[in-house]
């Protein structure tokens, strides 16, 4: 018995020992955090988490490499404590996806959808016990991750976030490609290239470099909330933190602890994807189609019969360079006659569309600086625009809708489903929206929530009378055409128009270099291209378009956009009334494709961009170059091995420059196949068009 006894008081004595091990070690798993990793399926990037104390931290690595260090997750609510500390991984759980999609239209007929994710549910280990939700998802081109706050009491009715705490501690010092957030003419200047360390305020995408990786920090289904910038914010000046953009045109500055209310909400909601696209190479971040697979499927039976990706010209450019204008008057550019003339060349040349600026009412005088006063159902004097319609439906060309608001978005919403109702009557299946002017409504900034919510209503009431959508000067993309077809392109980028009425003398001849690897990662750009008359300085004597002619050819296939501008007027496409023969590559190329893919290419220096029509087995691809004359070596190894193809060069004359003879070209034609390889003799500001065309 004292043997059962003795024995039975060792067991129990044991307890006490088992609890305080159990706690000890619990002790330590709670000083150390917890941890979880997340591989993407090619192994190749791993993010790595941290649960602590003190806060949820991720960080990133790349082929073994460090891309990020420890960066901060958090939230800020108005007149709460930050959610940030303390917190308790309630659940966590798994998954992979790997699945194939087709969009409406886009670079690829077919996208693959492939991450593995993780998902911690996160409540507050003390009073009030706020709950959120992270989701994190790695593809083989990045990782990305949103915040989800679920309905509770303890975030109940209207909250405010004031600030969002995600920060990206970079490994190194980058080289960054970046315009400055926080100015008049929000995403509309040129990029500039300095450190990491360098960069203040930045609008994404921010693309960064670095030998052997790219990187583009960005954001995906931008919904109900305000767009993200990126603050420079420590002593080491390479680490960045979510900088959402404030309501009421408040200006934090450099200020980073400035309290100003960013986007109002309630439970539930959830944040944008924060996205970091990651690539061996600048011109691989191209080939990503991450943004789009972290936007929602369009809704099932979503009407997409009048979405059409083509081309289009417009009563536009004149204006640009001096020889017309908006307002009625003796310079009156938007006349029935004057649109009957652009109907008729495009009518002849496979051309879908005509937008006519200046159509309606509202356009008298300097109508930029004051309040707007157009009507968006009323014609102005001298434009009969039932005849012009009915015309351009006899001649097979689609009429573009023009809705400039001046950022008058009060106003315009007062009138924005008459206006939209009297295009579908007419006919209308496009608009070009316009938002000129340096805040909206006088108050509030172009990338806050009060932006993203309008264009959503903008976005759904042109869907319901059967409208695509084209915008300029408004909110950057983020991939939402996924979602909502309708929405083809938008500017949100220095565009052509500057190379016309811009007193700066316009852009630079790398800047559609640097677009397509910043900008471009977003979603499609309306930047205009197809300028065949580079002598235009009757009127604007400082500026004049800074590529080639080939250049401006090869922008069709190394600037996406479903809808592109035939930007010229129809009068410089027929010199000595005969068609231009360099016409024929604008003619030729189509604006949907099956495939795209970026050969080659550094950021402001060059691109080669090779994409397959969606409709035919035909191949284009486009090469560009900064101001410094280069050789390019363009294997044909995309092609079908089993074929061989007709190729047509669009190309730089060996005198070409783009100061001193811009319209100096050649076109050379001559049989290929997979197993050659072209050279390519590329002008200052000069590029390369190519069609290949299976035999």
């Amino acid at each position: 018995m004292a043997f059962d006894r003795t024995n039975k008081l060792r067991g129990w004595l044991c307890v006490p020992v088992v609890l305080l091990c159990w706690l000890m070690a619990a002790a330590a798993v709670a000083a150390e955090g917890q941890r979880w990793q997340l591989l993407s399926p090619d192994k190749q990037i791993a993010l790595e988490l941290l649960l602590s104390q003190d806060a949820l931290t991720y960080q990133v690595s790349y082929r073994g490499k460090a891309v990020l260090k420890p960066s901060v997750l958090g939230l800020a609510f108005k007149g709460q404590p930050l959610l940030k500390t303390g917190l308790l991984a309630d659940k966590v759980s798994s998954r992979s996806h790997d699945a194939q999609w087709q969009p409406v239209w886009g670079q690829r007929a077919q996208i693959r959808d492939h991450y593995n994710e993780i998902t911690l549910q996160l409540r507050e280990s003390t009073a009030p016990g706020r709950q959120f939700t992270l989701v994190f998802r790695s593809f083989d081109d990045g990782v990305a991750f949103r915040y989800q706050v679920p309905a509770q009491a303890a975030l109940a009715g209207e909250l405010v976030i004031s600030d969002e705490l995600t920060e990206f501690a970079f490994a190194r010092n980058f080289s960054a490609w970046w315009v400055e957030a926080y100015r008049n003419l929000s995403f509309e200047y040129q990029y500039m290239n300095s450190a990491l360390s360098s960069v203040s305020v930045a609008h994404t995408p921010l693309t960064l470099t670095d030998d052997g990786i790219a990187v583009a920090v960005h954001e995906a289904a931008l919904v109900d909330y305000s767009s993200m910038t990126l603050r420079n914010i420590t002593d080491n000046h390479i680490t960045l933190k979510a900088d959402l953009m404030p309501w009421g045109g408040a200006n934090p500055g450099m200020d980073s602890s400035a309290t100003v209310d960013r986007v109002y909400t309630k439970a539930p909601f959830q944040s944008p994807w924060r996205t970091i696209q990651i690539a061996p190479t600048e011109a691989a971040l191209l080939n990503s189609s991450l943004i789009l697979n972290l936007n929602e499927p369009m809704a099932a039976g979503t009407d997409t019969s009048y979405i059409k990706p083509g081309k289009y010209m417009g009563i536009w450019w004149e204006m640009h360079i001096g020889e017309k204008d908006w307002s009625p008057g003796p310079l009156q550019g938007a006349t029935t006659a004057r649109a009957m003339q652009y109907i008729d060349f495009a009518s002849k040349h496979d051309i879908d569309g005509l937008l006519i600026e200046g159509w309606n009412q509202g356009w008298e005088g300097q109508w930029w600086q004051r309040p707007p006063t157009f009507s968006f159902t009323k014609p102005v004097k001298g434009f009969d625009i039932d005849k012009v319609a009915a015309y351009a439906k006899a001649k097979g060309v689609e009429l573009i809708g023009h809705h400039e608001t001046a950022a008058g978005i009060s106003y315009y919403e007062q009138q924005m489903a008459d206006a939209f109702k009297y295009y579908q009557r007419l006919g209308v299946h496009s608009v070009k929206m316009g938002y000129v002017g340096k805040r909206l409504d006088g108050r509030e900034w172009h990338d806050g929530q009060y932006m993203v919510r309008h264009f959503k209503k903008v976005v759904d009431t042109a869907a319901a009378h059967q409208v695509m959508v084209n915008a300029h000067e408004t909110v950057k993309d983020t991939g939402l055409s996924r979602t909502y077809p309708n929405l083809m392109t938008r500017e949100s980028v220095r565009g052509m128009e500057y190379n016309g009425g811009s007193p700066d003398s316009g852009n630079l001849p790398n800047h559609t270099v640097i677009i397509p690897f910043t900008r471009g990662l977003s979603g499609p750009i309306d930047f205009t291209p197809g300028i065949f008359n580079f002598n235009y300085q009757k009127h604007r004597p400082n500026n004049r378009v800074p590529s080639t002619l080939a250049n401006q050819l090869a922008l069709y296939v190394t600037l996406y956009s479903p809808l592109q501008m035939v930007a010229d007027l129809p009068e410089n496409y027929m010199p000595g009334g005969k068609l231009h023969p360099a016409f024929a590559f604008i003619d030729a190329v189509p604006t949907d494709w099956q495939q795209s893919m970026a050969l080659d290419g550094k950021i402001g220096q060059y691109l080669v961009m090779a994409r397959q029509d969606k409709h035919s087995e035909r191949w284009f691809v486009g090469a560009t170059s900064n101001e410094q004359a280069r050789t390019l070596q363009l294997p044909l190894q995309f092609l079908d091995k089993n074929r061989s193809y007709d190729l047509v060069i669009y190309q730089d004359a060996a005198d070409a420059h783009w100061q001193t003879n811009p319209m100096a070209y050649q076109i050379q034609r001559r049989q290929v196949s997979s197993k050659d390889l072209i050279t390519l003799q590329l002008a200052p500001g000069g590029g390369a068009a190519l069609e290949l065309i299976p035999r």
